[in-house]
């Protein structure tokens, strides 16, 4: 493996032996497909494949999705890895549409999806498949490494807001999570079937799947013993213009705006409002936020609204709990670190949304999260 993508690089020294000597012995008898979607990836695969076919699982297969790469990522899979299944897309899909294209063909009744841009580690498959065993499961994500990231995040696992960001360090119990991020996940193709809307493209569909999970009653479960080391936007980075930083910003409105009822979006506004003029000011001094993206994203949202309450009436037919259990699992929180302003922003959203009924996880009695 390379140094670069290490454990030990990651997170420091780790005795990966024992970090996995608590996985369970049994191995599901269940056929797995494991789906990657690669654009312009072919320096990354190596390491990646290779770690995913070393797995000791009962049975699986791997399907690459190609979304129409220009470095010969495909030839290159096909000569080194003939075991693997590859779907070649002439154009870019983006990751929604490339995963759906592999969920399609693929043969497994349990569907990981994993990036390019990863090494997973021993057990990885192993400890997935069994933790999305129990009926009332249907999605469980990894421990995901992800270089550069502090280790105190990962000490608890973290929430969405009702802007649709992770905040992180929420939940207490090691097992807690509100959605499993897209870099390595499983979930149950007999529940969730194709698992994301294609028009995302890219960022936020794995929020997406998660509120799909949750709304039909399905838990969905975070595995501390399922770890992948993670890049990070390695085939992404050098894509960050205006229309992916819309489509981050667009797809974190759209997740509220799909699932959510009105009631619930009205009493919202005010967080939506403080939401827009904070990413305008932020905009202006810091690359984290394009001026013209943040306006793009919630134009699209105007201009769509008739396409937006369509899929709302389409989603809405598969809900089978009530509003406030997904609620219940979210955060008041607008904002991660330890800064005054974000200290103090977190406190008056917090507030507001006990004022107005939206009983969020900082709601729960301690240790019950």
């Amino acid at each position: 493996m390379d140094k670069t993508l290490s454990e030990n690089n990651f997170l420091g020294k780790i005795d990966v032996q024992q970090a996995f000597s608590d996985i369970p012995l049994e191995i599901p008898d269940i056929f797995c497909s494991i789906v990657i979607v690669n654009h312009n990836g072919r320096h990354l695969l190596n390491d990646c494949l290779t770690s995913v076919l070393s797995q000791e699982h009962g049975s699986f297969e791997v399907i690459l999705v190609d979304n129409g790469s220009t470095d010969d990522s495909v030839s290159y899979v096909t000569k080194h890895f003939p075991a693997i299944r590859t779907i070649a897309s002439q154009t870019n899909l983006g990751y929604a549409g490339g995963s759906n294209l592999g969920v399609k063909a693929a043969s497994g009744s349990l569907i990981g999806l994993l990036n390019n841009d990863t090494v997973v580690q021993p057990g990885w498959l192993r400890a997935l498949a069994t933790a999305v065993s129990p009926e009332d499961v249907a999605v469980a994500g990894s421990l995901v490494l992800t270089k550069g990231i502090p280790k105190k995040y990962y000490e608890k696992n973290g929430s969405l807001n009702f802007v649709g960001h992770n905040i992180m360090r929420v939940f207490e119990k090691p097992e807690n999570i509100f959605y499993a991020g897209g870099a390595s996940l499983i979930f149950k193709k007999s529940v969730l079937g194709i698992p994301f809307d294609a028009d995302y493209f890219a960022y936020g569909e794995d929020v997406y799947l998660g509120l799909r999970a949750r709304f039909m009653g399905y838990r969905v479960v975070h595995v501390n013993d399922s770890r992948v080391l993670h890049v990070g936007g390695a085939t992404t980075s050098k894509l960050l213009n205006t229309k992916m930083r819309m489509l981050q910003e667009r797809n974190r409105l759209l997740n509220m705006f799909l699932f959510f009822s009105v009631s619930t979006l009205l009493r919202l506004v005010p967080l939506f409002v403080m939401n827009f003029m904070t990413k305008m000011v932020v905009a202006t001094v810091s690359p984290s936020y394009s001026l013209l993206a943040v306006l793009w994203a919630h134009l699209w949202i105007v201009l769509h609204i008739l396409p937006i309450a369509r899929k709302r009436k389409a989603l809405r037919r598969q809900f089978a709990v009530d509003e406030q259990d997904i609620i219940s699992w979210m955060t008041a929180r607008v904002a991660n670190g330890e800064t005054t302003l974000g200290m103090i922003a977190n406190a008056l959203s917090t507030r507001y949304c006990r004022l107005v009924g939206l009983k969020t996880i900082e709601s729960m009695p301690a240790g019950a999260r």
